[in-house]
């Protein structure tokens, strides 16, 4: 709490150094006014004054008088002036008093600086001291440790001798078992085997006579198989001739048909030409008092439409106009966003690799924190070792006093003692035994104060450790604290550079949607003019032809009256030539009904021929698809007899070797048996011995935890003096800066004050002499 109220206050004496002068500046501008008050010319009864005292050298009490009576609002004025003046100068007085209180702030921050130094080497000194304590106990762990591992060793060793030969022997007994049963089913399957020996020959001499019938069936298949395909190939060359028949029978009917058509049409096509002819004859009279109308409709239709094209073609380029504008605009528009755009990826890069280092920092911060508190953790094992290592050294000096204390009386008993007899040899053996024990805990204190000493230097070891850790830790997060003070200005840029980015965006959206419109008007604007042309172009195309066909229509009808007698003329030698060609036509469909019923007994002929060969091939087919099978059950059945005379053969060879591998199995099994009983003698001695020093290493271990919770205590204490020191040396950084910049305001703020002073004293000259300058 402290800290915060003297950073605050700290903060609103810097603000004040930076704020004040700039109010104290814009006073002094409005202080002119007062001094220009003083010198300017006064009215009035101020110049008889000033002349009377230039003459005379004094002035009528009843003329100063009456000058201030006169003079009353220039007093007021100066007044109001004046007062304005002693503010700014008690501003400046207080401001210039401030730098005695900054720099009384920094005196009595050097004192608490130098407090928080002092109890920081303190605790340092304590946590050296535990640390060394933590080491001791540690050495001790380790040496209990190692003679613990090298007991589990020795015993596990033991016990995988013992587990290995107890399988091996199970093994020897499973072999052996596994070899009786061999050798029960080696017997069993070799009389199986000679059974089926037997029946396997028989099945080979049957299999070979299936074998020479199936043969003699597919060379008699074949035979008749050749027979039925020469009947087959006859009755299809009979099929293809008269097929070949009736399709020149048909084409010949096709050909009669058409041209029985054809006369039949011309017949009927003039019937219909000769109508038609007499229509068009009434049309084409029709037309031709049209075509006088049409002309003159079409001659008032181009100069209306002369006019209207006009108009049309000044909407276009008034459209065309309005788009080539708006086509610009976006241009531009598009050009502005490319250079936002690039702006918003500089500032969406420098985003970016900010949030990487800091988030980089933050893992290297998590990992210094991890090895910190495994640190920590390791002072505090070996805080424990060095108290549990010290502890036992106090007991062995107590023992050793102890035993010098018994040895001194034992010898001050023997030399009171008279003559030599047994009470003396007792005391004497007595001592002798005291001082065996005496020499024996001389040389454990020895050795204990070597392992702790071992454990001091590794508990220092492990601090070194800590404290480097922990500089490094203040590093990074001072690192991580910049560049986090970095990420709101770089945010903030990137944000105003994505809202210009999308305000041009829309911009660029809101022309573009104008654009479709203009373009549409654009269009429809050149389609009207482009139609009206179009329409004006047709008018005029079509003039010319209308005044020919008004021209040529009394021809057309003179020409078509001449059609229509010719038509009628031919209409005769048409009738005679299609009745001809409908009695051909009859007699050619009696000879290809005759034809087709030769086909169908010829395609018959060849169906029977092809079923009887289709019958053949597939029974051949079956024959030889059948003999594979054949050869190969005889094949089988001979190879499965001699593989059966094989296995006979060879299982009076396994039964043999099953025999003789059973007698070595029952040897091994008696000698494995009895290293077993060995390896379970030695194991019993190796447990007690293993047990004593679990028992030794859980007291060491004890005494280690609780030094080790000492030394931890003791670096929270550590760390947080050192926060106190880092905060205090901070605030007296601060402060000193603050002073050398009070100080340099100071001296501005001194000369502001002098010349505030002076305006003062002028204003008060004028007063008393009634608002007349001096």
């Amino acid at each position: 709490m402290r800290d915060i109220n003297a950073k605050s206050v700290l903060v609103r004496r810097v603000a004040s150094a930076v704020i004040l002068p700039g109010v104290l500046t814009s006073m002094l501008v409005l202080a002119p006014q007062a001094s220009a008050a003083t010198t300017a010319p006064v009215s009035g009864i101020c110049n008889g004054v000033v002349n009377q005292l230039a003459h005379r050298g004094t002035v009528q009490e009843n003329l100063l008088k009456a000058a201030a009576r006169k003079n009353a609002e220039i007093i007021t004025k100066l007044q109001t002036e004046r007062a304005v003046l002693q503010t700014t100068a008690d501003s400046l007085k207080a401001q210039i008093k401030a730098i005695a209180d900054l720099e009384a702030e920094g005196a009595q921050l050097d004192k608490d600086i130098t407090a928080a130094q002092d109890s920081l080497a303190i605790l340092v000194t304590d946590q050296a001291s535990t640390a060394a304590a933590i080491k001791d106990a540690e050495a001790a762990v380790a040496n209990l440790t190692e003679q613990r591992d090298g007991k589990k060793a020795e015993l596990a060793s033991v016990q995988d001798e013992l587990a290995e030969a107890r399988a091996d022997s199970a093994a020897l007994k499973d072999k052996a078992a596994a070899v009786e049963a061999d050798l029960a089913a080696q017997q069993k399957a070799l009389v199986t085997a000679k059974e089926e020996l037997v029946a396997l020959e028989t099945a080979a001499t049957e299999a070979a006579g299936d074998l020479a019938n199936q043969k003699a069936a597919i060379a008699e298949a074949e035979g008749e198989l050749t027979t039925l395909n020469t009947t087959a190939e006859d009755a299809a060359a009979e099929v293809t001739a008269a097929a070949q028949t009736v399709t020149d029978a048909e084409a010949k009917l096709e050909s009669l048909v058409a041209a029985g058509a054809t006369a039949q049409t011309d017949l009927d096509a003039q019937k219909a030409a000769i109508v038609a002819a007499k229509n068009e004859l009434t049309k084409r009279q029709a037309d031709a008092t049209t075509a006088t109308d049409a002309v003159t409709g079409q001659e008032a239709a181009i100069v209306a439409a002369k006019g209207q094209l006009t108009t049309l073609q000044s909407v276009a380029d008034q459209a065309a106009a309005a788009v080539i504008a708006k086509n610009a605009d976006i241009d531009t528009a598009k050009k502005q966003l490319v250079a936002l755009q690039g702006d918003a990826q500089k500032a969406a890069d420098a985003v970016a690799a900010n949030t990487a280092a800091i988030t980089s920092l933050d893992e290297q911060i998590a990992t210094l924190n991890t090895q910190i508190t495994a640190a920590k953790a390791a002072v505090t094992a070996k805080q424990a070792e060095l108290t549990k290592a010290q502890g036992e050294l106090t007991t062995l000096q107590t023992q050793k006093t102890t035993l010098e204390g018994e040895i001194a009386s034992l010898t001050k008993r023997i030399e009171n003692a008279n003559g030599n007899g047994n009470s003396k040899k007792d005391l004497e053996a007595l001592r002798a035994a005291k001082q065996k024990e005496l020499d024996a805990v001389n040389a454990q204190i020895t050795d204990k104060n070597a392992s702790i000493s071992g454990l001091q230097g590794d508990l220092t070891t492990l601090q070194n450790q800590v404290d480097t850790l922990n500089t490094q830790l203040l590093a990074k997060q001072k690192e991580s604290s910049a560049l986090q003070l970095q990420a709101a200005p770089l945010q903030a840029t990137l944000t105003s550079a994505n809202t210009a980015v999308a305000t041009k965006e829309a911009e660029i959206k809101t022309l573009q949607g104008q654009l479709p419109a203009l373009t549409t008007a654009l269009t429809n604007a050149n389609a009207a003019a482009t139609a009206k042309q179009g329409e004006l172009s047709a008018l005029q195309g079509q003039l010319p032809a209308l005044q020919t066909a008004a021209t040529s229509a009394t021809d057309a009808v003179k020409a078509q009256e001449t059609v229509v007698a010719d038509l009628v003329a031919e209409l005769p030698g048409l009738t005679e030539g299609a009745a001809e060609a409908q009695e051909a036509i009859a007699a050619q469909k009696v000879v290809l009904e005759g034809l087709q019923g030769d086909l169908v007994k010829a395609q018959g002929a060849f169906a029977d021929a092809s079923k009887a060969v289709d019958a053949k091939n597939v029974e051949l087919t079956g024959l030889k698809d059948r003999l594979p099978l054949l050869q190969a059950a005889a094949d089988s059945a001979a190879a499965t007899v001699t593989a059966k005379q094989g296995d006979i053969t060879q299982l009076n060879v396994d039964i043999d070797k099953l025999v003789a591998s059973l007698a070595g199995l029952n040897a091994q099994i008696t000698t494995k048996e009895n290293e077993v009983q060995a390896l379970q003698d030695r194991v019993a001695p190796l447990l007690g011995q293993l047990n004593k020093l679990n028992e030794d290493i859980s007291a060491t271990e004890a005494a280690l935890s609780s030094l080790q919770s000492q030394l931890t205590a003791l670096d929270k204490q550590v760390t947080d003096a050192q926060a106190v020191l880092r905060n205090l040396e901070a605030q007296k950084k601060s402060n000193k800066d603050t002073i050398a910049a009070q100080k340099v305001t100071v001296a501005g703020l001194q000369t502001k004050l002098g010349d505030v002073q002076k305006q003062i004293a002028a204003i008060d000259g004028q007063i008393l002499l009634g608002g007349c300058v001096a």
